[in-house]
């Protein structure tokens, strides 16, 4: 079982030096030099204790922060987001038993995390062939597995929609839904993808093919978008037909931007969608966040494209390696760094 695990840390960490470490190309996004447009100010969060190796990220109603701490197998709860140090607590994970208590189970390479209304957790297990709920929000908590019917393997992101969960199924190369039936319970089924490796749009189950599907999410509209990472682009899912939203390609990787397919990519991994539609990349190769309007206009928001901690504005600040990403209702945009350990915040001032 470990395995998998390496696989992922090689995934994450290694495809800098592999794919030679982003660089330039791109616009930067604004650098605060008097151009025009939103300003992107990126900081990083002072926690009041230190992350491992944080990949999956979501944001619940409140406000708090739940991370998929991978490499010691937790997940934690980032709170007091106002305060100058935000603490972070372990909710779940921890145990020596798979199902169990939330502190009592354990967990196998934690990644893709969401959060429900009524504070409960999924969370796509690396090393597991399911996805498992927990709900944590009362006493010691429980832990079960969450959906029937598929075999997973390798799964990272996960998004909810209503009573849908839709998962990207990585080592199986597609994606699967999972609808609730009953309190904590859904029945898997396979919303795109024949599962071998490739990259081929067109009918969802007959023809279109993904390679390491990896992040997700879902518009307002029930679109599903999906970061094919090794495609070095962002698909579309979207009446039982797969297409590309944006990026060039395998053939053509890189971070430049542009609209649609004109604009470029570099092993993008996690995708989040904010209250008007647009898409935020965490561009993993590229060390850059990339920013999608719903007509397919790539802008790069922040990082200058080196390997880096630095903070400040668009272009200036720099990223090491940035993973999982998650937007607030306020349009905050929050970044996981594998490799660094931190938690980025980005603050919009239009």
């Amino acid at each position: 079982m470990k395995t998998i695990r390496i696989i992922f840390v090689i995934l994450l960490t290694a495809l800098v030096a592999a794919c030679g470490g982003g660089g330039g190309g791109g616009s930067g996004g604004n650098s605060g030099g008097g151009s025009s447009g939103p300003i992107y100010m990126v900081t990083t969060l002072n926690l009041d204790q230190d992350l491992s190796r944080p990949s999956g990220l979501t944001i619940d109603i409140n406000g708090n922060l739940y991370v998929s701490d991978t490499s010691v197998d937790l997940v934690k709860k980032i709170q007091n987001l106002s305060s100058t140090r935000p603490n972070v607590i372990s909710v779940l994970g921890g145990g020596g038993t798979d199902y169990n208590t939330c502190s009592g189970s354990k967990l196998y390479s934690p990644n893709g995390v969401a959060v429900d209304s009524a504070g409960t957790l999924y969370v796509a297990e690396q090393n597991k062939t399911d996805v498992r709920y927990a709900d944590c929000t009362v006493g010691f908590g429980v832990s079960a597995i969450y959906g029937t019917g598929a075999l997973l393997l390798s799964p990272s992101g996960i998004a909810l929609s209503g009573s849908h969960l839709y998962v990207a199924d990585t080592g199986n190369k597609v994606i699967r839904l999972i609808t609730k039936n009953g309190v904590h319970s859904g029945i898997s089924s396979t919303l795109a993808g024949v599962g071998t490796n490739g990259y081929v749009n067109g009918a969802a189950l007959t023809v279109a093919a993904f390679s390491s599907p990896t992040g997700i999410a879902i518009s307002s509209s029930g679109d599903v978008f999906v970061t094919d990472t090794n495609n070095c682009v962002v698909r579309k899912i979207s009446s039982g037909q797969v297409s590309t939203f944006a990026g060039a390609g395998p053939t053509s990787c890189g971070n430049s931007d542009g609209t649609a397919t004109a604009a470029q990519f570099n092993r993008p991994t996690g995708i989040a969608v904010d209250a008007s539609d647009n898409l935020f990349v965490a561009d993993t190769v590229s060390n850059k966040i990339r920013r999608i309007t719903p007509q397919g206009v790539v802008t790069t928001i922040a990082g200058s494209g080196a390997s880096g901690a630095a903070n400040g504005t668009g272009s200036s600040a720099t990223f090491n390696t940035p993973t999982g990403i998650a937007v607030d209702t306020n349009g905050n945009i929050f970044v996981t760094e594998y490799a660094s350990g931190k938690i980025r915040k980005i603050t919009v001032t239009p």
